[in-house]
């Protein structure tokens, strides 16, 4: 009983504690997680680490903290071609997740881009971006 009520206390001091943006972030921050684990985890792993010499690594990816203003259409695009990760060379297509309406491309890149990268990176950096403007 005594755990109950100090999980709710603790939470209800979080919530009431936290601004309004700190709020919609941690909203983000948990939608974008659900949705990384159903569409990019198979890939990139949950941990962010890639698959051997096939995917690339997120975590601590100089290519994502380099290409932030762009994943949103990396994500709804799709990617091809050579890239390099942190100097090593990939050549795996990325397939286009195409399905997510905008609020999920925004929790999810919210998510990876505060995740992954060595330093956060800002919203601000990615939403001047949106997906309906690619390339």
């Amino acid at each position: 009983m005594k755990n109950k009520l100090f999980g709710f206390l603790a939470a209800a001091f979080l919530i009431f504690s936290c601004s309004d943006s700190e709020l919609v972030n941690m909203k983000e921050l948990s939608n974008g997680a659900k949705l990384y684990k159903n569409n990019c985890a198979n890939c990139h792993q949950e941990d962010g680490s890639g698959l051997a010499n096939l995917i690339p690594p997120l975590y601590h990816s100089d290519y994502l903290s380099k290409n932030a203003s762009k994943l949103p259409c990396i994500i709804t695009q799709g990617l091809g071609g050579e890239i390099s990760v942190n100097g090593k060379t990939y050549t795996m297509r990325m397939a286009a997740i195409q399905h997510l309406n905008k609020e999920e491309l925004n929790d999810l890149c919210t998510y990876v881009l505060q995740k992954f990268p060595e330093q956060a990176i800002q919203p601000e950096v990615w939403k001047k971006s949106p997906a309906d403007s690619c390339w």
